[in-house]
């Protein structure tokens, strides 16, 4: 069983010390992208992964390589063209005051060439395809191809896994919501959101709750397992929950502290996709991907970067120490 991801590769420019934006001399520079983060968690669980995606032959681009040679993701199936790397501008939030995101990603070379990693693509009955609407919504080519390539995918056995993943400074729900439903139907493992239902495809009531939520998604689409992690912002609680047509399973809510939200979600997908493979449970898979999201809240890294015992042991109260 191989995993792949399908996305764009990014650089992420942050200054230290929460310092904003406007008053940045200096940027730490991490490598990353949401497809790539899952890839590099699942790597370190001991998964076969394959990026699929397109790269610039220069200094930039093999520092993202460098990021996968260093965490054993699969780069066989990667590209390269003439161009730029995605790069976005985060400025860190700090008691009361929001984070702040800059995209500087179109004309990328996945922008601008990403479709064509489509073609290349060569998984078998049995592995994985990982994708998310943030891929859809920066490559116009891919949105017009998806469908087929999804379609092609599920004839050979490949089980399609799909975070919705929408940001809306990347493209509008207009825009976005028909390329969705389009692909929902394909789509075997879903990672949402509340207000995926409440606010973008508009399957829900603003009052209902995610069990409600996930249960009208599942039902129009038949999909066959979708999973969610949700934050208590005023609790400052985690929990994870698995939503099959049989059970519907919540984990425990765990207290976590944010050091970092990047990537979070990201942790939470391969946390699931590792229990699945593993066949665990569904109740240990969900409690062990909640873990594997409030221990990436403590990295300063885009991707979960620990073993599979890192997660079990997760401490029990804060600032434990093991000696």
């Amino acid at each position: 069983m191989t995993v792949y991801g399908f996305g764009e590769v990014l650089l992420r420019y942050t200054p230290p010390d929460y310092e904003q934006l406007k008053d940045a001399g200096t940027f730490k520079v991490n490598v990353g992208g949401a497809e790539l983060n899952a890839l590099v968690t699942l790597a370190q669980f001991g998964h076969p992964t394959e990026i699929l995606t397109v790269l610039p032959n220069h200094a930039l681009g093999h520092l993202a390589l460098q990021k996968m040679f260093q965490t054993r993701v699969g780069t066989s199936f990667i590209k390269y063209n003439n161009g730029r790397v995605g790069t976005y501008y985060m400025e860190e939030s700090f008691g009361f005051r929001s984070g702040k995101v800059i995209y500087d990603r179109e004309h990328s070379t996945f922008a601008e060439h990403g479709a064509s990693v489509m073609n290349d693509i060569n998984a078998q009955n049995g592995d994985y395809f990982v994708f998310t609407g943030i891929t859809l919504a920066v490559n116009k080519a891919i949105r017009r191809q998806i469908v087929d390539v999804l379609a092609h995918l599920k004839e050979k056995g490949v089980k399609i896994v799909f975070d919705i993943n929408f940001r809306s400074n990347l493209w509008d729900k207009e825009e976005a919501v028909p390329v969705i439903k389009s692909i929902l139907p394909l789509v075997d493992v879903l990672f949402l959101g509340k207000k995926d239902a409440t606010h973008l495809l508009e399957t829900n009531a603003l009052d209902d709750d995610m069990k409600t939520c996930a249960k009208t998604i599942q039902s129009q689409y038949d999909i066959a397992l979708m999973a969610s992690s949700n934050r208590n912002i005023e609790q400052s609680t985690l929990q994870g929950i698995i939503l099959t047509k049989d059970d519907y399973i919540e984990s425990q809510a765990y207290a976590y502290t944010v050091l970092n939200r990047i990537g979070a979600g990201d942790a939470f997908m391969a946390g699931v996709l590792h229990g699945l493979n593993k066949g665990w449970q569904l109740g240990e898979t969900v409690d062990f991907a909640t873990k594997c999201s409030v221990l990436q809240h403590t990295t300063n890294e885009d991707a979960l970067n620990v073993q599979e015992s890192d997660v079990f042991n997760l401490s029990t109260h804060f600032g434990a120490l093991k000696r």
